[in-house]
């Protein structure tokens, strides 16, 4: 009986050429440097920069009381980028959306129920921030 080496060597050697790829390209996906001419593999470190996007807190006064309800929405906001906020989208959860800047926005919910507001903020590099509040809206006194 023939040994299965005399019998495959196609087979053999493509499988050694299978691990050693295995072995070479995932230290390449990992980071490192390294060739099959090279006897050891060199760490070339990439730092990655995460990019300081805008923070938002969104605050309702008062975010709960009987219909029709008025509600002021107070915006405080940080960028560590330093990029301004040019730019509001305010969705208040009836239906009603608006682009104004927070400086002094008002908003009259007219019939009862749980709203979700939502007010999304673009600095002028792209970076968004988003923050949400609940308003709760109960039946007119009778």
């Amino acid at each position: 009986m023939a040994h299965a080496s005399a019998l495959l060597p196609g087979f053999f050697a493509a499988l050694r050429m299978t691990r050693l790829a295995f072995a070479v390209f995932p230290l390449m996906l990992a980071g490192l440097t390294t060739s099959a001419f090279a006897q050891e593999a060199s760490v070339t470190p990439t730092p990655m920069v995460m990019p300081m996007i805008p923070q938002i807190q969104l605050q309702t006064v008062p975010a709960y009381g009987p219909a029709p309800l008025t509600v002021g929405f107070f915006v405080s906001s940080t960028n560590p980028g330093g990029a301004p906020l040019a730019s509001y989208i305010w969705n208040f959860g009836d239906g009603q959306v608006s682009m104004l800047p927070p400086t002094a926005l008002f908003h009259t919910y007219a019939n009862p129920g749980s709203y979700v507001v939502n007010v999304t903020a673009t600095d002028t590099d792209g970076h968004q921030a988003s923050s949400f509040a609940g308003v709760i809206v109960t039946q007119p006194p009778h």
